[in-house]
């Protein structure tokens, strides 16, 4: 029994007639009956009763053509879908990012009319580089913390991708409306202030996915972090109305309207770096690369501080990585 026997009998049952269900099949009548014959073999049982004037189904032949009704249905649907899969998909997943969100729905403005489909996921680093690694999306979007750099680095050289950094930016911390930080007028920020504050963080965010490789650097479990979400509506909404605070890079403080712009945690030489992820030595697709060259040339609009594109970390430039300064 083969799919295209339940094909032919469906019709067949369908139009009551091997000749009319010839003409539907664009095949002849004899080639239809050797077919549905066939498929009566093979079930070993009388699909049809032949008339003088067409054909009728048995009671058996009735059941089974209510299984291949479903089987050819489901069938159809999967050629459709695979039919659909020709449009252009771009798969993309990053970090929870409010400024990416406002990029995108910008690049989605600008290439309506190419009618590109996306498929966005957030989620934390290591589940970045793993959706990349597997090819599950095409690029990957991370903010790392510049002390998480040299774990982060070894994992992307081990998994053979590659990681081309785009901007850095500060470390910043935003505290709720209700706290004592809130309009202070604090220039900057430093740990030792950070004590007694509780804190607000997406759990997928930068700071918890890959920790730091020295012992004596900044961990971020040590704070008091007393909410976690992945929304961005109820941290904005905590940060307006309670006493919880914030720690998250620059690239936020214009979406956390309602708390202050944010104040400049001083963590030393810390910072966040904001690149994405691809395989290592593959071209990506036109449309992923008109996506960069769009949030590339975004950056470069508000002066943000951006990496040469030909810069490429992996585990053979890591001094390259090291001496390159990201200036305006």
């Amino acid at each position: 029994m083969d799919l295209k026997q339940l094909q032919y009998f469906v019709v067949c049952a369908q139009t009551g007639s091997f000749s009319d269900a010839a003409k539907v099949l664009y095949s002849t009548q004899p080639s239809v009956s050797k077919v549905v014959k066939a498929l009566e073999d093979a079930l070993g049982m009388q699909l049809f009763e032949r008339l003088p004037r067409g054909i009728r189904l048995t009671v058996q032949g009735q059941k089974v053509y209510r299984y291949a009704c479903r089987i050819t249905n489901e069938i159809d649907a999967l050629e459709n879908m695979a039919s659909h899969g020709m449009t252009k998909w771009i798969r993309v997943s990053l970090n929870p990012s409010s400024w990416f969100a406002n990029q995108f729905v910008d690049f989605y403005n600008e290439t309506y009319e190419k009618n590109y489909h996306f498929q966005l996921t957030t989620a934390g680093v290591r589940s970045v580089m793993d959706r990349v690694r597997d090819y599950v999306d095409d690029i990957g979007f991370v903010y790392i913390l510049s002390q998480q750099k040299e774990n982060f680095l070894h994992e992307i050289s081990r998994n053979k991708l590659q990681f081309v950094p785009m901007y850095e930016t500060d470390v910043v911390f935003y505290p709720g409306r209700k706290t004592e930080l809130y309009d202070s007028g604090r220039s900057k920020v430093e740990l030792q202030d950070l004590e007694g504050v509780r804190f607000i963080q997406n759990y997928q965010d930068e700071f918890f996915d890959i920790g730091s490789v020295h012992e004596d650097s900044f961990q971020w479990k040590a704070i008091d972090i007393s909410v976690l979400t992945n929304s961005d509506y109820i941290m904005e909404k905590m940060l307006k109305n309670s006493r919880v605070s914030n720690v998250s890079g620059s690239y936020l403080s214009e979406n956390k309207t309602g708390t202050t712009p944010g104040i400049p945690l001083d963590m030393g030489d810390s910072n966040v770096l904001f690149g994405y992820i691809i395989h290592k030595g593959e071209k990506v697709d036109e449309s992923v690369q008109e996506l960069i060259d769009f949030l590339i040339a975004e950056c470069d609009k508000r002066h943000i501080n951006i990496s040469l594109p030909s810069l490429r970390i992996d585990a053979f430039s890591l001094d390259v990585h090291e001496r390159y300064s990201f200036l305006e």
